[in-house]
C-alpha cells in the first residue's frame, strides 16, 4: 500500500489539489499523519494513472467482456422484439378475420330478416275477396 503526497497525487492522476482536498473531505479519500494519500484510494477513484498503463490493461479487459455481454443482451432483445412484432401482425391480421367475418354474418342476418318478414294480416273480408 504505496503513501503519496497530495502534491504528486495530483500530478500523477491529473486532479487538481482542490479536487483531492474536497474528497478527503467528503471522505472519499483518507490522508495520514504525515499528510499522505493511499494510492489504493486514488485508482479506485480516478482509475488512470499517468506514468502507470497496467491498470488500463485490466479495465480494457473488463470494459471489453462487458460491452460482449451488452452486445449479446441488445442480440438477445432484438430477437425477442422481432418475435413480439410478428405476433402483433399475426394477431392485427385474425382481428381483420374476425372483424370481415362479424361484418358478412350481419349481411347474411340482414338477408335474412328482410326475406322472412311476417305476411300482412288480412282481415276477414280480405281473405275472402283477396
Amino acid at each position: 500500500m504505496a503513501r503519496i503526497s497530495i502534491n504528486k497525487a495530483s500530478q500523477e492522476f491529473n486532479v487538481s489539489r482542490n479536487t483531492l482536498y474536497k474528497y478527503i473531505k467528503q471522505g472519499k479519500l483518507t490522508k495520514d499523519e504525515n499528510g499522505k494519500l493511499d494510492s489504493n484510494d486514488l485508482i479506485r477513484l480516478f482509475s488512470v494513472h499517468v506514468n502507470g498503463q497496467q491498470l488500463n490493461e485490466h479495465q480494457t479487459v473488463n470494459n471489453n467482456q462487458e460491452y460482449d455481454q451488452l452486445k449479446q443482451e441488445n442480440e438477445q432483445l432484438k430477437q425477442q422484439l422481432l418475435i413480439h412484432e410478428m405476433r402483433i401482425n399475426e394477431l392485427k391480421m385474425q382481428l381483420d378475420y374476425v372483424k370481415a367475418n362479424e361484418q358478412w354474418l350481419k349481411q347474411q342476418l340482414d338477408q335474412k330478416l328482410i326475406e322472412h318478414k311476417q305476411p300482412e294480416r288480412k282481415g276477414l273480408f280480405g281473405k275472402l275477396f283477396g
